[in-house]
């Protein structure tokens, strides 16, 4: 619809409809229909749980390819603010431990794991092995950290607290060090006591030295009484048990300990660029290899050739069928890994973010592709476009439950009010890009959660809300590929992560098509 006209249509009467208290209910088990919007007996929470609001993802360590987003406990406490070191060490055997530990005290403040490395001003200073020890040790003790937790327990008569408090994410450093990283015992034992003095703990260095060294007598052993479970809050192990069942439960949470392989999707040729760089390609789309350095180095990034981008998350835009000439807006664009893939299908694609590091981040990825589209920094839910068109995707801002494996700060940062939050944003975002579609024009609304609430709950109460004027487009296993499993009776598609593990597995999704009729 014009923005001159007076006569609002059916797709602006449902944009302006009152907004809707969504609240999250009880679903069903996997396989059943999903149920519609109601209340939620309010789960518990685990001890040093802490409450933040949502915020926008923050730019990945040196990722300069476009890729998604992609939305545990910290310490507890109650005693005075928390200490860090300021003073970078004097030994270099223990520069990387301390740079590791200001890491992890940032995300127990409430920092992104990608924006606390990033803002890091001692990383970059590492040789490449040190500062790729650095990376690992900090999302192996954000990945393991429940697990970790219970085998120092029974080592320590009094666990630290108040000033202290963060004395905790040196034990953790150390056993992650000894147990998962296998890191020789003298060197775990020695780095943790002296990071431990280091840091201000003088007189925790002795109970460091004990707790250290009775963890390579018994550390082994109890970890096997361990389960990658452990490792979720209370609220989440509660929401994916009731929703998938403890068996996949178990199953996403042990792909979740381990470090994911890399997903790149090429501009042309997927069968040559699978070859040229020695990868599997998935769903004729993705090519997957496993590589752990510079992905930069790798043949064809400086030439704009590929991205970064997992292979669920790539799914979405392939669910638009012919794009070519096509008019395409991408809401919540950035990074850029689905705004690349339309404009790379021959559509003409307008780029949607309401954050300007984001923006200046999806510019420099298009340029580094040599691809052009529409940059719009601007919110979503005020947004108007020029003309109606005929695609709009929106990858809406949700809690990222489905992203743990590659972003494990999640497991320590989100809580139960943070999906009520986003609920109220993705229904927004929904019913305003519904409102731009031409007749016939279709939305794809995908979240990397795992969550219902953010997926079929929204979707169910937008389609209530609408009145029969916006459908349901199924997806056809054709049209999914590689992915076919995961389609629902309704015709979404629902992605677990462990359904995936012969694949090596993938980011959680959920993904509808709706379908403007008129």
């Amino acid at each position: 619809m014009s923005s001159d006209s007076t006569m609002p249509s059916k797709r602006t009467q449902l944009t302006d409809r009152p907004k809707l208290s969504l609240q999250p209910a009880p679903a069903k088990p996997r396989g059943a229909k999903a149920s519609s919007v109601g209340a939620r007996p309010k789960p518990g929470f685990k001890k040093g749980q802490k409450s933040d609001s949502p915020r926008p993802p923050a730019k990945p360590v040196k990722s300069a390819a476009p890729g998604d987003r992609p939305a545990g406990n910290g310490p507890a406490g109650n005693g005075p603010a928390k200490k860090k070191i300021n003073k970078p060490s004097k030994k270099d055997t223990l520069t990387s431990r301390r740079i590791c530990f200001d890491i992890l005290v940032a995300v127990a403040e409430g920092a992104q794991l990608d924006a606390a490395l990033n803002a890091s001003p001692d990383l970059d200073t590492l040789e490449d092995r040190d500062r790729r020890f650095v990376q690992l040790l900090a999302t192996t003790c954000l990945r393991r950290r429940g697990q970790l937790e219970r085998v120092i327990a029974p080592m320590v008569s009094r666990r630290p607290f108040g000033a202290a408090e963060n004395a905790n994410t040196i034990l953790v450093m150390g056993a992650a060090q000894l147990l998962i990283l296998k890191t020789e015992a003298h060197a775990a034992v020695d780095s943790t006591v002296e990071l431990m003095r280091e840091a201000g703990f003088d007189r925790l260095t002795g109970m460091a030295n004990a707790v250290m060294r009775r963890m390579t007598r018994e550390g082994e052993a109890r970890l096997t009484t361990t389960t990658p479970s452990d490792n979720l809050p209370d609220w989440l192990m509660a929401s994916w048990s009731e929703h998938y069942g403890a068996a996949a439960t178990a199953e996403i949470t042990a792909l979740a300990t381990t470090p994911p392989p890399l997903d790149i999707t090429p501009k042309h040729d997927a069968a040559g660029w699978t070859e040229k760089l020695g990868g599997t390609l998935i769903n004729s789309t993705t090519i997957r290899r496993e590589f752990d350095g510079d992905v930069t180095k790798l043949d064809g990034f400086a030439e704009g050739e590929w991205w970064v981008q997992d292979a669920a998350a790539a799914l979405a835009a392939t669910l638009l069928g012919d794009l070519n000439t096509k008019s395409v807006i991408d809401l919540c664009a950035a990074p850029g890994g689905k705004t690349a893939q339309l404009i790379a299908a021959g559509a003409s694609v307008t780029a949607i973010d309401s954050s300007r590091k984001r923006i200046d981040r999806l510019r420099r990825n298009l340029k580094r592709l040599a691809l052009e589209a529409k940059i719009v920094l601007g919110d979503g839910r005020t947004y108007q476009p020029d003309h109606p068109v005929d695609h709009v995707l929106l990858d809406a801002p949700c809690s990222a439950t489905g992203t743990v494996r590659r972003r494990p700060d999640i497991l320590a940062r989100r809580t139960p009010e943070d999906i009520s939050e986003l609920q109220a944003m993705q229904w927004e975002l929904t019913t305003a890009a519904l409102g731009w579609l031409k007749p016939g024009g279709t939305l794809i609304y995908a979240t990397c959660s795992l969550q219902p609430e953010e997926g079929e709950q929204i979707i169910a109460a937008v389609l209530e809300a609408a009145e029969g004027r916006f459908v349901l487009d199924p997806v056809s296993p054709a049209e999914a590929g590689d992915f076919a499993a995961s389609i629902t009776a309704e015709g979404t598609l629902r992605i677990i992560p462990s359904d995936y593990a012969a694949l090596g597995g993938v980011d959680g999704f959920y993904i509808s098509r709706l379908k403007s009729v008129g």
